[in-house]
């Protein structure tokens, strides 16, 4: 029974290769299928859900499962390390990823699956793992107007949007660096948590994966950045940038975000 619930719990705080269902979630295979039927294109709303509730489910079937015999049976230590490893895998598979969809998805993925080192050294599970899912509602949103704009977003077609469109550009870098985890942004303040909250029990299952997981992040979003804010923009396309009250509607969202992450840091650590 613990097995089964750890498993489960597996498929939302995404352990690979469980982490299919979220991935094809993210990435909008099975909202692209819906959207082909009804004519209307996939918006950001398809994602938040995944974003929000699978962490929360996810927390709550491993909790159960860790109240049970688990720690006799060293299972939470299993999972701890196929957590880390499920971390840097996508975290590698970051570095290539062009399209802004599968770019979420695996970060969505990597960094949800440190909740389990957190999980397996009696880390409170729960404020990290919302910490580092609502960094990625920014993102999600700026890529979404990218959608809209150019009809995918992906790096390197539209390179140089600072020049041609300065509010989304702004904005933009401020949503990666959320997501990716600069201080006092929420996700920073939870992998913060996770690290110090078991860094005593074990130094190496702790901190290796975290830690490098956390550059490989910073390596794939600057790759990003260079793909879409920086470069030579293009005369061939049609610009319109955000309009000011959007801008700053978005903006004092992130400001939120990052008031979030203070309180986080508060209560976590």
């Amino acid at each position: 029974m613990t097995l089964a619930l750890l498993l489960l719990a597996g498929f939302f705080l995404p352990l690979y290769p469980l982490s299919v269902l979220p991935n094809a979630l993210l990435q909008g295979r099975l909202s692209a299928d819906a959207a082909r039927r009804s004519g209307r294109r996939p918006g950001p709303g398809s994602k938040i859900p995944v974003l929000l509730i699978f962490p929360i489910v996810g927390v709550g079937l491993a909790t159960l499962a860790t109240h049970m015999d688990a720690a006799e049976t060293g299972l939470p230590t299993l999972f701890g390390v196929w957590g880390g490893i499920t971390s840097v895998l996508y975290a590698f598979r970051l570095l290539s990823a062009k399209d802004g969809q599968i770019w979420i998805s695996h970060l969505f993925s990597s960094a949800l699956a440190l909740i389990w080192i957190g999980i397996a050294y009696g880390v409170d599970p729960l404020l990290p793992a919302i910490g580092l899912s609502v960094s990625l509602l920014p993102l999600v949103f700026m890529l979404d107007q990218l959608t809209r704009r150019f009809g995918i977003a992906r790096s390197g077609l539209y390179p140089g949007l600072c020049c041609r469109m300065p509010w989304f550009s702004h904005l933009f870098e401020l949503a990666v660096l959320t997501a990716i985890a600069v201080p006092f942004s929420p996700s920073f303040f939870a992998i913060a948590a996770l690290a110090f909250g078991g860094v005593a029990a074990d130094e190496v299952v702790v901190l290796l994966p975290i830690c490098l997981s956390w550059l490989l992040w910073t390596w794939a979003g600057v790759n990003l950045l260079t793909g879409i804010v920086w470069g030579i923009p293009r005369d061939d396309l049609t610009y319109r940038d955000l309009d000011p009250k959007g801008a700053l509607g978005v903006g004092g969202g992130m400001v939120a975000l990052g008031i979030f992450g203070i309180l986080l840091v508060e209560v976590a650590l």
